[in-house]
């Protein structure tokens, strides 16, 4: 399954990444929600997870203004347990969440959950979401 960690905070991001490749599974973290639409709406995503919390645009913003594709599925990732947070990602299209801090466990079973019949063959690589400004805009 190939998964996009959007995430402000890089130890965050390296942790999640590791547990995929863990588990056989490919991910790419990002910082931004900026840089993540584009990503996401290429279609290579099986699931995105999006912090709920993030300086610039938070993930409200980013479910907002992405063209998700059809089959990638979006989890809220969030610290904070609010009802109306929460029932708002719902309203713009999340497919669930899962609550901060978790551990290997709780992903693998949340990928599960939400990801049944992703049968895409990938290979269990990591690419680094960090970018420098100059790498950024050359896009």
């Amino acid at each position: 399954m190939k998964v996009l960690v959007l995430d402000d905070h890089k130890g965050f991001r390296d942790e999640v990444l590791r547990m995929l490749t863990h588990n056989g599974h490919e991910g790419h973290a990002v910082e931004k929600a900026v840089d993540a639409i584009p990503l996401v709406e290429s279609g290579e995503y099986d699931l995105v997870l999006i912090d709920f919390s993030m300086p610039e645009h938070d993930g409200i913003w980013f479910m907002q203004n992405v063209k998700k594709p059809r089959h990638t599925k979006a989890l809220l990732v969030t610290a904070y347990v609010n009802n109306q947070v929460i029932d708002h990602m719902f309203r713009v299209g999340a497919s669930g969440y899962i609550i901060k801090p978790f551990d290997e466990e709780d992903l693998l079973r949340q990928l599960q959950h939400h990801c049944r019949g992703v049968t895409r063959n990938r290979a269990a690589t990591v690419h680094s979401g960090e970018r420098s400004n100059a790498e950024t805009q050359d896009q």
